[in-house]
Parts: structure tokens; sequence; C-alpha cells
């Protein structure tokens, strides 16, 4: 009696599993090993789908894709708020260091970022307050999970956070932990999603349990 020997589906292409895995042959094992073949032949196809599919590639992508502006809206919750605080406004972001918030409902401010400037403004109370970013780390990690991002600059981002990329290049998720002992004080985890180049959301959980949902609009010409 002589035995075959099964194809490494690590080194086949997908046809070969399928055809590996015939209807007429998984019918003949028992259910719990069909539906364990059958979901070796999913895990086959997906790992060949998004084999090149990785951090790297989603921070290649972000890096070509042009500056601009776009309208956002955003929900605060916080424990010192008896309801969830919505503002909308919109975010511009120049290469490779300006980046723009500017708040525009309920109330107006700005917070402009200039490479290692930071400028805060209210100009209905005539406000305006200028930080050298060298001299507060925090806010300056706050700052590059999203400036470093937009730049598709992991070397940046890396300074501050453990990077984690879930999900696909058609929906995606980019988790930033702090790696940071100042950021971690402040900072619990940031979620950044999208699809392709096109980031969608920023969600934001604090160290005291506060947080936050950004979502990115249409494009402003």
């Amino acid at each position: 009696m002589t035995t075959g020997k099964a194809p490494n589906l690590r080194h086949c292409e997908c046809s070969e599993a399928i055809s590996f895995f015939a209807p007429r042959r998984v019918e003949r094992l028992p259910r719990r090993l069909r539906f364990l073949a059958m979901t070796a032949i999913l895990l086959a196809w997906a790992g060949t789908v998004q084999a090149d599919w990785d951090t790297p590639t989603l921070m290649k992508m972000l890096a070509e894709r042009p500056a601009g502006q776009v309208r956002y809206s955003e929900t605060k919750h916080s424990a010192l708020l008896k309801e969830p605080l919505k503002l909308t406004g919109t975010l511009r972001y120049k290469k490779p260091a300006f980046l723009q918030k500017h708040v525009q409902t309920p109330f107006e401010e700005i917070l402009s970022v200039d490479g290692e400037r930071l400028t805060w403004e209210k100009p209905v109370a005539q406000k305006k307050h200028i930080l050298a970013l060298r001299d507060y780390p925090a806010i300056r990690g706050f700052i590059e999970s999203m400036r470093s991002t937009l730049n598709g600059d992991v070397k940046t981002l890396e300074r501050f956070y453990k990077l984690r990329l879930d999900g696909t290049e058609q929906q995606w998720t980019l988790v930033l932990l702090p790696s940071d002992i100042d950021m971690a004080q402040f900072i619990r985890v940031i979620r950044i999603s999208g699809s392709k180049a096109r980031i969608s959301t920023i969600e934001i959980e604090e160290a005291g349990g506060d947080r936050s949902i950004m979502t990115l609009h249409e494009d402003v010409p």
C-alpha cells in the first residue's frame, strides 16, 4: 500500500490547493476535517492576495498621496461633559511638515503645526499662543501620530509608537500604541482607519478614559 504526500500549501498556487481539496475528496472526510480543509483553502487564498500588504506598503501609499484639505466631523466623549461634544471644520496638510486643524463649529479655533512650531489661535477672543514642540515631547508625539501618518513617515512614527496594521488594503486599521513613557501618560491607543491611500477615521483613546473619533469627509477644492 502506497501513500501520497500532501502538497505544501505555502508553496503551491491557489488552484493547486483547491485541486488537492477537490469536493469529491473532501466529501469523504468527517465533517470536522472537511471544515478544516476548506478553512485551509481560504487561508491559502487570502495569504496569496495580501502577501504584499504590510505597514511599509501602506506608508509608501500615503507618502505618494498629494497634500490637500478635507472636511471633518469629530465627536469627543469626556467624563467632564454632560453630553458628547461635536465639532466640524477642515484639516489641511502640506508636505512635508505643515498640518492645520481649523475648528469651525460650535466655536472657532485654529491649531497649526509647521515644522517644530505649534500655533494655537482663538480668533474671537483674539488669543494666540506659539510653542516649540521640542519643549513638549508629549505634544510632539501626539502631533506626529497624524502628521507622520499623512506623510508616510514610518521612522518618525516608530520613535513614539509601536505600530500594528490590521485588515486589508481595501479596509485597514493602523494601531498606534505609545512606546514613550510621557506619551503613555496621556494616550492609551490611537486607531487610524482607511482604504488604500485614503484615511477615513482617526480614533483616540486617552489614558484617563476620554475618547474622540474624527471622520474625514470629501476633499475641499
